[in-house]
């Protein structure tokens, strides 16, 4: 499974496409991927995610939400599923974004496009910018170790 990273500023033009970057296209194998990718609601209030066709059967296996769904279950993956759409890219590195998933992410036509490890991030401009907004010069520069996990070595 491929691992996108970096930050692309896109425009969604008239017919509501957007140009995927070569550096994220680059890493998707059709071979081992899957042929199609999945948009699909983000995991951020107004975002959309891109999935290769393996990652989003992949979430879909880890959707399971409980062995005798309850009503907010089946309520979230209705919703879920019955949004989720295939998607291809045109010769050009372009696809086409769903209207009502752009529509119910509220996406303007100044976007930016995230590598996040496993899906791609479509965001508003003016969104990314104030959920990024880190003084890197400043007293608020993150202590990123925290995030860092070490797995322990195999016993060998």
């Amino acid at each position: 499974m491929p691992i996108f990273t970096g930050q692309y500023e896109r425009t969604i033009d008239a017919k509501n496409r957007i140009q995927l970057p070569s550096q994220l296209r680059g890493g998707i194998d059709p071979d081992r991927d899957g042929a199609a990718l999945y948009v699909t609601l983000g995991e951020n209030r107004s975002t959309l995610s891109i999935h290769t066709e393996r990652g989003f059967e992949a979430l879909a296996s880890r959707i399971e939400t409980e062995y005798s769904a309850g009503p907010e279950s089946r309520r979230f993956e209705l919703q879920f599923y019955a949004l989720a759409s295939a998607v291809e890219l045109d010769k050009q590195g372009r696809m086409v974004l769903p209207d009502r998933l752009r529509k119910k992410a509220r996406l303007g036509e100044e976007i930016f496009l995230i590598g996040q490890k496993t899906r791609i991030e479509i965001w508003n401009r003016g969104d990314f910018e104030r959920a990024v907004g880190i003084d890197w010069e400043g007293e608020d520069w993150p202590e990123w170790q925290g995030f860092l996990r070490k797995r322990p070595q195999d016993a060998g």
